[in-house]
């Protein structure tokens, strides 16, 4: 039997024994008094309760089989940019998960060309280090106003594991970003790549 068989059949065997126990608990015998059998009860329920999800966390941590696939919990991150002056190729990064893989979302608010807003005059790069790539930007032409303020946003991490997200300026000359220029980004789901990235090869 595999160890994730024994972690059922162990819990289900407690809690066979939490139901017999529980239901000859709740038979009042003569002469004793019921509304000290209702607190005794309530008591030994959840003693039971207690004894049974201990048990099913000690299986479960120590089965060797056992295997954490993602973790679902959702994190926002702003990054201001005002201030910053970027030539062109410079670029920051603004999110590191290693070693952990993310799911997720961003939004920038960002300068760009009133006569072609569409075409950023940024790239976000996604992967993991030194494997990243450019994300296709999505335009959203209702909340922007060019060329002082562009809303782009795009999703990451749905393909290859994403641990990494830089923003690069592209076009020419330099750029200063100011007040209202900001990065959003939300990450929806976490989990460790089968595959380690070479900067985790690298410390080991």
């Amino acid at each position: 039997m595999t160890q994730t068989g024994m972690i059922a059949a162990s819990l289900a065997l407690l809690v066979y024994i939490a139901v017999v126990i529980t239901g000859s608990s709740l038979i009042p015998r003569q002469g004793e008094d019921s509304s000290f059998l209702s607190q005794q009860d309530n008591q030994t329920i959840i003693s039971q309760q207690a004894r049974i999800d201990a048990a099913l966390r000690d299986q479960i941590s120590s089965g060797l089989d056992y295997v954490h696939n993602a973790t679902t919990d959702t994190a926002s991150l702003a990054v201001l940019l005002s201030g910053l002056n970027l030539s062109q190729n410079q670029f920051i990064l603004l999110y590191d998960s290693t070693p952990f893989a993310s799911k997720g979302h961003i939004a920038l608010n960002l300068p760009c060309d009133s006569t072609d807003p569409r075409s950023p005059l940024f790239q976000v790069l996604v992967g993991r280090a030194p494997d990243i790539i450019p994300t296709r930007l999505g335009y959203i032409e209702q909340v922007s106003a060019p060329p002082d303020m562009c809303v782009y946003h795009a999703q990451f991490g749905f393909g290859d594991p994403v641990t990494d997200v830089i923003l690069k300026y592209i076009a020419n000359g330099t750029i200063n970003l100011q007040g209202p220029h900001s990065v959003a980004i939300t990450t929806h789901e976490s989990y460790i790549p089968k595959i380690p990235s070479l900067q985790e090869l690298q410390h080991e």
